[in-house]
């Protein structure tokens, strides 16, 4: 179901974000239910012979089930060749008014197309001034749905009102037929208090509904509503007044999509629906892991710029401004999205080929760095701010990453991908990354060179930041490269990259306090493997997974008390706030969460970062939720949703998420022959635990691993193991083989 389901999750989201909460409240007048006795339904005899109208059980001998309890109207006809049937509704203890009213409504179900009507309307006679026919709009189109018709009765006052002369279908097409009426009632302005803060959770069998009670005199408690699509027909679930303000709909096994609404009831009053929330059962991770990823790709592919296919900035900046760092992130998307289907190989590798072709002849280089913003159409450089007017060596490690891993996809022998790796090839080899070291001999790079202002961005490239990739490329690099003593003495050169603290129970082995902003832990990972290999520091697959279980751990404990934060609502980083925009962290909190914080940690922590993305997707969706997936941030404290996207916050969801699948971009960008060779000139250490030497992680070397598990001394070789199959199972370098590497082993292999 994992296709089909996606699509009708993104179609699901679409209705549910753009819905707006109904104006109205409702009286019913019939539901045709047997217990309404003082109700009678009759065919106007003699003028319709051919007519019966009966009250049936709803699901049962080809009737539709009923929008309103368990009885329907039917509506069935013989001979009537005159294309018009009409009947009377009677009460004989009850009556109706109509002032006040706004609409009466009805629901009607067509179950042959020989009785889909031209016109619908009410004739009766207790209906005047100012006339006694009143014509129905949306009208029934096509055969096996309920529609929702309506009759205007605003201009209406009359009051004690005990029947209804003329219910009239006209103009049918067929002598013979059958149709469906449920849920006669009257729509007018409640001034009972509508429920707020539904949300709607799914799970394998059940939805859940939870809402704010309503503080109200008088309130006798609420109504629960559903329907199978976000227009409705709905049909109440609770055949008598809610009292608790949370509701379990149990569906039965099966993937199923439902919207529902709330009221309260306050002395007999029905309010105002709730806003409309929505929650699927049965839908598989892989499923909305997929859905998430298209929306995020369109993004990328829809919202790219038309002249030169780079990444736009943002939805709300100006729509000339593409960036460097975006486009990279850009490219890897395209990658996914031609594995993943959402285009064909051959539209991925056109626009590709469109983006490194205006980067190549279009776009201004410094020293072979872009600048942070180009001009999409010009190809000329935007100034990021002042004197950030030239190259951005950290942006363009990004697109270098970009480059490497598209050179590496498209290996077809066609003109088209031939172009893409050599297009690829020379812009990547054409970085002076060794230049941007600004002085002789020096082992540090500097972020930013102008040809206006020189070097007075001052601003060197030292970690534990977001930059590690650009070290590891120009140190990569087969034409102008810096020397593998530049990673220690130049990345790792502060003396505050190291930490070795622990925070909430997590040792966190590099970076600030608490781990900064999360992107420091996405985007030199989006094509860098961290997996099975370790500098002097660390293993920076599990220093990224601790630092993402401190950022869950910080919004569990929410020393701020910030409104939302908890287990399922995490993850902190650099995005658009109610005030502007902030590298949010741990330490600089202003109550801003961004889905890709959670979501592009998905490889480090996958059941973490997939429970906060349901949690996102089927609680927040109706405000959370755009054309491009997530928006970029929202803020409970402030009651606050960004209305806009950034490429830089895009990225790493698709990416990463795609990463914790397939590991695609890891393994393409790995794949490149410069890489391995770099990390063995600074003298990285590799843990493969491919211990059995067969070319691939199974349960074979985890068996092997787990009989290494008898001798975890320093120095000293487990029995069972070779000298090499030891060095390689300590994955967590500290020099023997012990439970910390198992574990890790045992986090590798339930990657999928």
């Amino acid at each position: 179901m994992g296709d089909r389901t996606a699509a009708a999750l993104v179609l699901a989201l679409g209705l549910a974000a753009g819905m707006p909460a109904l104006a109205e409240t409702e009286t019913p007048l019939a539901s045709y239910e047997p217990s309404e006795v003082d109700l009678t339904v009759t065919a106007n005899h003699p003028s319709d012979p051919g007519l019966t109208v009966t009250i049936v059980e709803g699901g049962v001998g080809g009737a539709p089930a009923g929008t309103d309890g368990d009885y329907v109207l039917m509506v069935d006809f013989v001979g009537e060749t005159d294309g018009k049937i009409e009947f009377r509704h009677d009460w004989s203890a009850s009556t109706y008014d109509l002032a006040g009213e706004d609409e009466l409504l009805a629901d009607v179900y067509i179950a042959t197309a020989s009785a889909i009507p031209g016109i619908m309307g009410i004739w009766s006679a207790n209906w005047t001034p100012p006339d006694a026919w009143q014509p129905a709009t949306g009208l029934p189109t096509t055969v096996g749905v309920w529609t929702t018709i309506s009759f205007d009765v605003s201009t209406r006052s009359q009051t004690g009102l005990d029947y209804i002369h003329a219910f009239i279908f006209e103009n049918m097409p067929g002598a013979d037929g059958t149709a469906y009426v449920d849920n006669l009632r009257l729509s007018h302005p409640g001034t009972a208090p509508a429920p707020t803060g539904l949300t709607a959770i799914g799970y394998e069998t059940r939805i859940d509904l939870d809402w704010e009670p309503v503080s109200a005199p008088g309130l006798d408690g609420y109504n629960i509503y559903r329907a199978e699509s976000g227009n409705g027909p709905y049909a109440r679930l609770n055949s008598s007044v809610h009292v608790p303000s949370d509701y379990s709909d149990d569906i039965g096994e099966g993937g199923w999509t439902y919207f529902y609404y709330v009221t309260s009831v306050v002395d007999g009053e029905e309010s105002a629906p709730s806003d409309i929330v929505f929650a699927s059962t049965g839908i598989s991770d892989e499923a909305l892991l997929t859905t998430v990823q298209q929306a995020t790709f369109s993004y990328f592919w829809d919202f790219a710029h038309p002249v030169s296919g780079l990444t736009r900035e943002g939805l709300t900046h100006w729509s000339e401004i593409v960036t460097t760092g975006g486009s990279g992130m850009g490219l890897m998307a395209i990658v996914v999205g031609a594995e993943r289907g959402f285009v064909t190989r051959s539209a991925a590798a056109d626009r590709v080929l469109q983006m490194l072709t205006f980067l190549d002849e279009n776009a201004t280089r410094y020293h072979g760095a872009w600048s942070h913003w180009l001009n999409g159409s010009t190809g000329a450089t935007i100034p990021f701010s002042t004197k950030d007017d030239g190259g951005d060596l950290v942006e363009t490690s990004y697109l270098v990453q970009g480059l490497l891993t598209v050179r590496q996809y498209f290996d077809a022998g066609d003109p088209v991908e031939t172009e893409i790796r050599t297009r690829a090839t020379q812009m990547w080899e054409s970085v002076e990354w060794d230049w941007y070291r600004r002085y002789p001999n020096s082992e540090v790079l500097y972020w930013h060179w102008s040809p206006n202002y020189g070097w007075d961005m001052n601003m060197t490239v030292t970690g534990y930041n977001e930059a590690m990739i650009t070290y590891l490329l120009a140190i990569a690099s087969p034409t102008h490269p810096m020397p593998g003593s530049s990673y220690y003495n130049g990345w790792a050169g502060s003396g505050a990259y190291a930490n070795g603290n622990t925070y909430y129970g997590f040792l966190q082995w590099v970076g600030p306090a608490y781990g900064g902003p999360l992107f420091f832990t996405h985007y030199s990972f989006l094509g860098f493997d961290p997996r099975y290999k370790s500098d002097a520091y660390c293993n920076y697959f599990e220093n990224s997974r601790n630092i993402s279980l401190i950022h869950q751990a910080y919004c569990i404990d929410n020393p701020n008390n910030f409104a939302g934060y908890g287990p399922l609502v995490w993850g902190l980083t650099a995005s658009t706030d109610p005030w502007g925009y902030l590298a949010h962290s741990p330490t600089n909190d202003n109550g801003t969460i961004t889905p890709s914080a959670a979501l592009g940690a998905m490889p480090f922590a996958p059941a973490e970062s997939i429970a906060a993305m349901r949690h996102f997707i089927y609680v927040y969706a109706n405000d959370l939720w755009g054309p491009y997936g997530f928006y970029d941030a929202f803020n409970l404290e402030e009651s606050w949703f960004s209305d806009t996207y950034l490429a830089i916050d895009q990225g790493p969801i698709i990416i990463m998420i795609e990463n914790y699948r397939t590991q695609l971009c890891w393994d393409l960008f790995m794949a490149n022959p410069e890489i391995k060779p770099m990390l063995q000139n600074i003298g990285w250490t590799f843990g493969d635990p491919d211990l059995d030497g067969d070319g691939d992680v199974d349960l074979g070397d985890y068996t092997l691993f787990a009989d290494c598990m008898a001798g975890p001394n320093v120095g000293v070789v487990p029995p069972g193991c070779a000298d090499a199959q030891f060095h390689n199972a300590d994955l967590d370098g500290d020099e023997d083989v012990d439970l910390g590497d198992f574990a890790s082993f045992q986090r590798v292999l339930d990657v999928p």
